[in-house]
């Protein structure tokens, strides 16, 4: 008999359109991967139909689904979060009844805001945390940055107690395993988020001009990036012939204008990346999974991006990083006003040799988290 795993998360694993959905489903892939058993307990903020149903029951041994009931309150004016408020007891009896009947060797938690369930289970229980982010004092980059805080925010103390309750705490990008290891944290591993290649690196041979694209959720950061982006293209004006291809809910929080081609939702990522050439990443700021700059890879297209865009990824990154929204147009005028095949090629060339430095880190990674598991297990 196979180890199992109870895997906990509320996100809406079918879609996965959301970042945080990718990356749960790429964990539940790898325990998949490495001959475990993975059931799911979804605590369904997002929703739940036979659609939905009938996806998990194909990806996952057994599922339970626990509707929510906790306040999530956030405090005003400082944007504060409690796990207390944020955790949801009813977890409580839905894993001691899980763990009676399907005795698991491993607990994954999605966000720490969950780790208080950990105690449901005992010392022999692996429990593994993944971070998605630093929450602690969050609040205060968005409003460093002039936005209004938004999601979950919480003190320092509260984020490093809730890692402590984990024996492993998993960080996506190498900067947060870094800040949160000066912490004082001995049990953090950096274990990337990468997209598997689903498409070739090579020019397109559709007969069409150059066309550059973004694909993205409405939130803040990614309004705030759009909209300079834009603002700096309308201002160049006809000086930019090529079409810019805009995709996702951020479709809705940017003026039309020429050139501009508005996709909104798209149900498969092919019919974006089919229709692009070169992906932008143009952000200004934000925390977490820049899923936006290694998602282009996978479909065989290059990706120009800021130093926001390239958090995390930076020490591997081959294709060229432009200071900021501005620059990159910048970057677009000065380089394709004409037909340029050869930089074409290149930042394919460079795309590809980022994508497979990206997959050696993750295999690496992935070797020590095996190891540590291994460990637990036998």
């Amino acid at each position: 008999m196979s180890a199992r795993v109870l895997f906990v998360t509320f996100n809406r694993l079918s879609p996965a359109d959301q970042g945080n959905a990718r990356r749960a489903m790429q964990m539940a892939r790898l325990y998949k991967a490495l001959g475990l058993e993975v059931d799911l307990l979804y605590h369904c903020d997002e929703g739940f139909d036979p659609a939905l149903s009938h996806t998990l029951s194909q990806i996952f041994g057994t599922v339970r689904v626990v509707p929510p009931k906790v306040s999530k309150r956030v405090y005003k004016p400082e944007h504060l979060c409690h796990i207390a408020d944020w955790y949801d007891p009813q977890l409580d009896t839905a894993c001691r009844e899980m763990h009676a009947l399907r005795a698991y060797q491993v607990v994954h938690v999605n966000y720490i805001w969950y780790t208080p369930l950990f105690k449901q289970f005992g010392p022999e229980v692996a429990k593994v945390l993944d971070t998605h982010d630093i929450f602690g004092d969050r609040a205060q980059k968005y409003r460093q940055a002039g936005l209004e805080p938004h999601w979950f925010s919480t003190t320092i103390g509260q984020e490093d107690s809730a890692i402590q309750r984990a024996d492993v705490a998993l960080a996506i990008q190498k900067e947060e395993a870094a800040e949160l290891a000066t912490r004082g944290h001995r049990n953090i591993l950096s274990l990337p988020y990468i997209e598997p290649c689903v498409r070739p690196f090579q020019a397109t041979t559709t007969q069409r001009p150059l066309t550059f694209g973004y694909l993205g959720s409405g939130n803040d950061w990614n309004v705030r990036s759009m909209q300079a982006f834009t603002a700096k293209l309308r201002q160049v004006g006809s000086q930019f012939a090529h079409p810019m291809v805009v995709a996702g809910g951020i479709c809705k929080h940017i003026p039309d204008m020429p050139g501009l081609i508005k996709l909104g939702f798209v149900k498969e990522l092919h019919t974006f990346y089919d229709a692009i050439d070169i992906a932008i990443n143009p952000m200004v700021g934000g925390t977490g999974l820049k899923i936006k700059t290694v998602e282009p890879l996978s479909y065989g297209k290059p990706v120009l991006t800021t130093p926001s865009g390239a958090q995390g990824l930076s020490h591997l990154w081959q294709l060229p990083i432009v200071a900021d929204p501005q620059a990159m147009v910048d970057y677009l005028l000065q380089n394709f006003q004409a037909p340029n095949p050869a930089l074409v090629q290149t930042l394919i060339s460079q795309a590809q040799a980022s994508q497979q430095a990206f997959e050696g880190e993750y295999l690496g990674q992935v070797e020590r988290f095996k190891r540590w598991l291994n460990s637990r297990l036998h």
